[in-house]
């Protein structure tokens, strides 16, 4: 009788330990823009004049002009030509896919941020270049230069919760420093995590090889698989 009620009350605790840790379970949520409407080959670059795309509870702010034809900020895209140079071909991932094999990727151009409608814990992303940019810096164009030894390029991105900076991050997509030679053209998983609480990421671009005008490197990154958590979960 005493073992029964040993193992009676060992099984009540463990069922209540296995309980206590579901609960504490945080979900882990993931931004694929896979329900995003876009055709295959096709792309979202603001055109609609609506300021932004939204998926996930986040909006992907764009800034497009009709006079130029031009956008910068965020797209979408389904474009995976990894061959054709140049900027007619702005909107491809030198990977040839999303991230996992996925159909659809986000695009940020010249200076991008995204917004999200309640705090959130960002633990990761998948990032890499665009083929045009890739390119561009293998050959060089009219407006950059090939890279050589001690050339980089970046991509910058910076945290913010309720307008206040928590942290940024530098991430290389072309380092051709101290003997390096590394020219992001698979999908990366970059670690975001240490920017913290935030309601806002911008995207924003530095490299090597400036003008008068600036950086003169395509300032494209490819982002998809954008992992994070609720942040009042992690309270």
């Amino acid at each position: 009788m005493n073992c029964m009620k040993k193992c009676y009350f060992f099984s009540l605790a463990l069922i209540f330990s296995v309980l206590m840790v579901s609960c504490d379970e945080v979900e882990t949520k993931f931004v694929t823009f896979e329900d995003v409407a876009l055709t295959a080959d096709s792309i979202w670059n603001g055109s609609n004049g609506s300021g932004m795309f939204t998926t996930s509870g986040f909006d992907f702010n764009n800034n497009y002009n009709s006079a130029w034809f031009s956008w910068t900020g965020f797209a979408c895209s389904a474009k995976t030509d990894t061959k054709t140079k140049g900027w007619a071909n702005q909107y491809s991932v030198i990977a040839g896919t999303g991230a996992a094999k996925s159909a659809k990727f986000a695009l940020a151009y010249d200076s991008a941020s995204v917004v999200s409608a309640s705090p959130v814990n960002i633990k990761s992303a998948m990032i890499t270049n665009s083929t045009y940019t890739y390119f561009d810096i293998i050959d060089g164009s009219d407006f950059s230069k090939k890279f050589v030894d001690g050339d980089w390029f970046k991509v910058i991105i910076t945290g913010y919760n309720n307008g206040v900076k928590t942290s940024s991050i530098d991430y290389y997509l072309a380092d051709y420093r101290n003997g390096k030679s590394f020219l992001a053209n698979t999908w990366n998983k970059v670690d975001l995590s240490s920017i913290g609480t935030v309601n806002q990421i911008s995207f924003t671009f530095d490299s090597s090889d400036k003008g008068a005008w600036g950086v003169n490197t395509p300032q494209y990154v490819c982002i998809d698989n954008i992992e994070y958590v609720d942040a009042s979960s992690e309270n």
